[in-house]
């Protein structure tokens, strides 16, 4: 499946993306950014963002029970995505906290 058709970028792309990120020592958090930046690719219109984000979100549910990657790398992740997802939405609204205070 195309996650995005500016850079040319599919599912196979940032699964194999994934693998080679998470299977790092302290592996980073695998942002759309991160995965775009090891596939050498660059979000042209940010359109394809929510997609990459469910797809990223998917795979690295994909990994961890195929035991592809360290579970422990897939569990900082999770945490860390956890952890941005309620920042995002502090009174269960779909509003976004600023990022500096005005």
């Amino acid at each position: 499946m195309i996650i995005c058709s500016c850079a040319v970028v599919s599912d196979r792309d940032v699964e194999a993306a994934l693998v080679e990120i998470l299977s790092v020592p302290n592996a980073p958090l695998p942002t759309p950014g991160l995965v775009y930046r090891h596939l050498e690719k660059r979000m042209d219109c940010c359109g394809c963002a929510p997609l990459a984000v469910a797809t990223i979100y998917a795979i690295v549910d994909k990994l961890e029970r195929e035991g592809r990657v360290c579970p422990c790398a897939c569990a900082t992740a999770k945490q860390k995505l956890a952890r941005l997802g309620r920042r995002d939405r502090p009174s269960g609204g779909d509003e976004l906290l600023p990022l500096a205070a005005e």
